[in-house]
């Protein structure tokens, strides 16, 4: 399962990289910047790791020729949760909206790092520079 090795990666990068980063604001500004960085960050992931499972799902279904408008609902459905969950975020007043922000970014670089590592490809085990010297 080389997806689900992948947004398992991303998740861990990702709650680390939000954890610095909400460390750092909470230093630099505060609770109120620490929250939003937190929570950003957190919608982010869990919206990264409901669209890899929606995107994985849809996906057998098209394969196994049932593919149909749920899967494209469940989508839609997952936008109105995340943007209403940022909404709420922002709304209630406890964080600075530019934390929030803040933590919503952290999410892209982290991806492209983990896909840039995850595309790599592995060595065989023979190709060692002791093994070309024994042949």
């Amino acid at each position: 399962m080389a997806a689900a090795d992948l947004t398992s990666r991303v998740m861990w990068a990702g709650a680390c990289t939000v954890s610095v980063l909400s460390g750092a604001a909470w230093w630099l500004a505060g609770v109120p910047a620490a929250a939003g960085v937190a929570g950003g960050g957190g919608i982010a992931l869990i919206n990264f790791r409901w669209l890899a499972r929606d995107v994985g799902r849809s996906v057998a279904l098209v394969a196994e020729g049932r593919g149909g408008l749920a899967g494209i609902g469940r989508i839609g459905l997952r936008q109105v949760v995340t943007l209403g969950g940022l909404g709420l975020l922002v709304v209630q007043g406890w964080v600075h909206p530019a934390a929030v922000g803040l933590g919503l970014a952290a999410l892209p670089p982290v991806l492209f790092v983990q896909g840039l590592l995850h595309s790599r490809p592995e060595e065989p085990p023979d190709a060692s520079p002791d093994a070309a010297n024994d042949a």
